[in-house]
């Protein structure tokens, strides 16, 4: 009996990926837990291992092709077994095609509303705001290049507005799509096209590179910074490790998760900047999903913690140590990687002080973290020796101002500052 290797869902927000490379051949002889195929997300890219022992009978989608998550992406059996296409009528086992059919036919209404409602005010605003990033899958572009086919002239019903094949092969159906601005074709000439961003990098680099750029595109970012007496957060820190110890409680407790429990609470406490900006809708958060941006050899990763506001202090410490070490090991299975609220990304280590993090695509927030930094200072007349944070905050001025992401440091600050706050 025959067993499918499927295209995994990486991300609770993710809806297709792309198989980047196939390790095997049809034909064959391989064992449950080989390495078969590298796919990849908007995010990470993963190998992909086999389900079964068996001969790899037939690869449905070929490398450089996207596909719906759960969609059956190659073939595993005896050899010489027969295989049974009708089986891809089930849902979770559609061939590439079928299955790209129905999600995105089940998912691209309100995308083209958005669309349309875009193209229909285009004249209205301003000529920069036409000139965003194409995005278009790598068999997309192939295809539009073989029929010699403007791709600013086509309007995606993919993810994030994202060119499928689908949308090629609609236009060479029905033409291009009326709706579609022929200013625009005009004013991003000069425009790098979104496939070639991250050209000749590997898979995981080129990922980084779209979804930056995306961000780039897409948001009017600003970052300000300011530095927080960190003092009290010291000594709460070493006094409840103590306690800790004392009671035997094995937590591995650190300045960034102490920051993050600060984080989650002042975001509970400013909810503006607990939101999502995505298809021209903003949504505000009761829920705190708190981004991690974490460092690998080769790229970064950002493994969210969800209901980060319903998680102690000792929760968050163990979520942080578990998930950045998942990641740093490839164990990407059941993480989440995507739908954040807001994202903290700690440099301290590196002895930076100020940076300007970009923000990760659809977050209206991101707090850059830098080295401790000893300080002299004058306090009520007296001389004094101080440890303070400096943080760099990235925020959309497009959602909220200045004063706004101000606000938000000096709640910050204040949970920082009378870390007694964090255990209320």
């Amino acid at each position: 009996m025959s067993t499918n290797i499927m295209m995994p869902k990486l991300g609770m927000t993710m809806k297709e990926g792309t198989v980047e490379e196939w390790y095997v051949s049809e034909g064959d002889n391989i064992s449950k837990g080989d390495v078969v195929a590298s796919i990849s997300s908007e995010k990470l890219t993963q190998d992909i291992e086999a389900p079964a022992d068996g001969t790899l009978l037939k690869i449905k989608v070929q490398a450089g092709d996207d596909t719906g998550v759960k969609t059956v992406i190659g073939v595993i059996g005896e050899e010489g077994e027969s295989i049974d296409d009708g089986d891809d009528d089930a849902p979770e086992t559609n061939d590439t095609k079928d299955d790209k059919d129905e999600q995105d036919q089940s998912s691209s209404s309100d995308s083209n509303k958005d669309v349309e409602k875009s193209s229909d005010n285009e004249n209205e605003e301003d000529e920069a705001s036409n000139q965003k990033s194409i995005f278009i899958s790598p068999l997309a572009r192939k295809m539009a290049e073989k029929n010699d086919i403007d791709i600013k002239r086509v309007n995606g019903t993919g993810g994030n507005g994202r060119i499928t094949k689908l949308d090629i092969e609609r236009v060479l159906e029905n033409g291009l799509d009326k709706d579609a601005s022929a200013e625009t074709a005009s004013t991003a000439s000069a425009q790098v096209p979104s496939a070639d961003i991250g050209a000749g990098l590997n898979p995981m680099r080129k990922r980084i590179a779209q979804n930056m750029r995306q961000s780039q595109d897409q948001t009017a970012q600003l970052t300000l910074h300011r530095k927080v007496n960190a003092d009290e957060l010291i000594i709460f820190k070493d006094k409840l490790k103590k306690e800790l110890g004392d009671a035997s409680q094995d937590v591995k407790l650190s300045i960034t998760a102490l920051l993050a429990k600060a984080v989650v609470l002042a975001l509970q406490n400013y909810k503006k900047m607990n939101v999502r900006y995505e298809n021209g809708e903003l949504t505000e958060y009761d829920q705190v999903n708190l981004g991690i941006a974490t460092s690998l050899d080769d790229g970064l990763m950002v493994p969210v913690i969800e209901n980060a506001d319903g998680k102690s202090i000792g929760a968050l410490a163990e979520s942080i140590q578990t998930l950045s070490e998942k990641v740093r090991n490839n164990e990407t299975d059941g993480v989440p990687m995507s739908g954040g609220t807001f994202t903290i990304t700690n440099m301290g280590a590196s002895e930076i002080e100020y940076f300007t993090p970009i923000l990760n695509v659809g977050e209206a927030g991101i707090l850059g973290v830098g080295a401790m930094q000893s300080e002299v200072v004058m306090q009520d007349g007296n001389v004094r020796q101080v440890q303070r944070i400096p943080f760099s905050l990235t925020f959309d001025h497009q959602i909220l101002d200045g004063a706004d992401a101000a606000e938000f440091l000096k709640i910050l600050a204040k949970y920082i500052e009378n870390p007694y706050l964090l255990v209320l």
